[in-house]
């Protein structure tokens, strides 16, 4: 028996969350300070990322959140190297912890419509590609494929835009 009320699914609650963003009063903006040093250590990380060393990267991407928990590209950069490990669950935690972090993040959204696409969970692979949708600027290549998926989708299974909302 779900816990929520009939006809609202964790999923639109979820997509709900996403689209409207944190409530303001959990807003509190950090010293310039200590994002700088957040940036530090996710450039480091991004660095070492570059170079394979994929576990000290992880590391500083991990320092990165502990003093910025609202870092969304330290979060999606987890993310990403958990995928490459084939850490899909955790991988998809750290796409969605981006998106809880900073809701306008597009390539957290990119990130787990492919992961949802590779878990065969088209019907959120469907909201994310929405959302990333949203997010781009008519000339953001990334906000091209998203309509581009969201059309393959459509034609390809198209009960994922019908399973939206539904409980599970």
């Amino acid at each position: 028996m779900s816990k929520f009320p009939a006809g609202i699914s964790p999923l639109i609650i979820a997509f709900f969350i996403i689209c409207v963003g944190k409530p303001v009063f959990c807003a509190q903006e950090l010293p310039a300070e200590i994002k700088e040093q957040a940036q530090i250590y996710r450039q480091e990380g991004y660095k070492l990322q570059k170079d394979g060393d994929l576990q000290w990267a992880f590391s500083c991407y991990q320092k990165a959140t502990l003093v910025d928990p609202d870092y969304a590209v330290a979060y999606n950069d987890m993310g990403v190297i958990l995928e490459s490990a084939g850490e899909l669950n955790a991988a998809k935690e750290m796409y969605l912890k981006a998106t809880v972090a900073n809701t306008d993040y597009p390539n957290s959204y990119s990130n787990l419509a492919l992961l949802y696409e590779k878990q065969k969970d088209y019907a959120n692979a469907v909201l994310c590609w929405i959302r990333r949708a949203i997010l781009g600027e008519e000339s953001d290549p990334w906000a091209k494929a998203a309509r581009k998926r969201l059309e393959d989708i459509a034609r390809i299974y198209p009960q994922a835009f019908s399973k939206i909302g539904e409980n599970r």
